[in-house]
């Protein structure tokens, strides 16, 4: 196992892991060797399982056997020691709640979605550290990508960009950066915002954007969260924050494109109300609706999202 591979493509390594995680035996482990028998006496764990639950998760590379007991491996403390400063175990803590709702699919085929899980401010810090971490890679050369599409881009409204991942990569390139998220989001990502020097909005995008006059307004994976008739009015409320020569840009899964989109499909089945993944022609139908021109789709570099334009003339 090494530090970029911190996810085993078996699922039930990750299920041993949040079960460690969720009755305490990881932070048991963080510091220093211990014996498997005493932490589950200190723990009040049956001896038996602790002892297999973390046999697997030292096969697994996640603690580290040493002549004194065993400890959280190196290599995985990013994952799960949340002092680590390349902590990324958000993104555990999001899939697992994922889990969660994948395994009432029988039910929701019989009654339709969304699964049954709470939304707690842990889930929800969860799932805003998750977006960061899965946006990192591609939000510089997706930033370049529309810089070379929109060269005189100097002003960009960040909708839903809440994780500020994407927003600091806009800001590189010298732009202006808006940030609208609903209230809680930004709430949980103010402080880091203000710090990068981005400007928040607190609102919903489906009622209202409450400014005018950006170059272009962005939309990353967002759309797939909403219904048909929430998409619409999304596109419209972008194109009317719009200055005139701006553009929109969306980055979305799009239906047909594969197995990547339809199983995502059955992710918002399970996750929302009324969110999917959409054709190509019903973003065109949204775009044009609001008044947009020019519409074009462009392959993303290693990602199975589209980029989706248009512009405001």
């Amino acid at each position: 196992m090494t530090s970029t591979d911190l996810f085993p493509g078996q699922w039930q390594p990750q299920v041993v892991l949040m079960a460690a995680l969720e009755i305490g035996l990881i932070e048991a482990l963080l510091d220093q060797p211990r014996p498997p028998a005493r932490v589950a006496q200190e723990l009040a764990l049956d001896e038996r399982a602790t002892v297999r639950v973390v046999s697997v998760l030292v096969d697994a590379g996640y603690l580290e056997q040493r002549s004194d007991g065993v400890v959280v491996a190196p290599d995985a403390r990013a994952l799960l020691d949340p002092a680590d400063a390349a902590f990324v175990g958000d993104r555990l803590w999001h899939l697992h709640d994922l889990l969660r709702r994948w395994v009432q699919l029988p039910e929701v085929l019989r009654a339709g979605g969304p699964a049954r899980l709470e939304r707690t401010p842990e889930s929800l810090r969860a799932f805003i550290g998750s977006m960061r971490v899965g946006a990192r890679e591609r939000a510089r050369p997706l930033a370049d990508q529309l810089a070379a599409l929109f060269p005189a881009t100097k002003t960009v409204l960040d909708v839903g960009g809440g994780p500020g991942t994407q927003a600091l990569a806009f800001q590189d390139h010298g732009w202006q950066v808006t940030v609208l998220d609903f209230p809680e989001v930004i709430d949980l990502m103010t402080d880091d915002l203000a710090r990068a020097g981005i400007a928040v909005i607190k609102g919903d995008a489906t009622r209202a954007i409450p400014a005018q006059g950006f170059d272009l307004v962005f939309c990353g994976n967002l759309f797939h969260s909403m219904s048909p008739a929430e998409c619409a009015s999304v596109a419209a409320s972008a194109a009317g924050a719009l200055a005139s020569g701006g553009a929109l840009a969306i980055l979305d899964f799009l239906r047909g494109t594969g197995l990547p989109s339809s199983l995502f499909a059955v992710n918002m089945l399970v996750a929302t109300s009324g969110g999917d993944v959409y054709a190509e022609a019903d973003y065109r139908r949204w775009c044009e609706a609001a008044g947009l021109r020019d519409f074009a789709v462009y392959d993303v570099m290693g990602h199975s999202q589209r980029l989706l334009t248009a512009g405001k003339r």
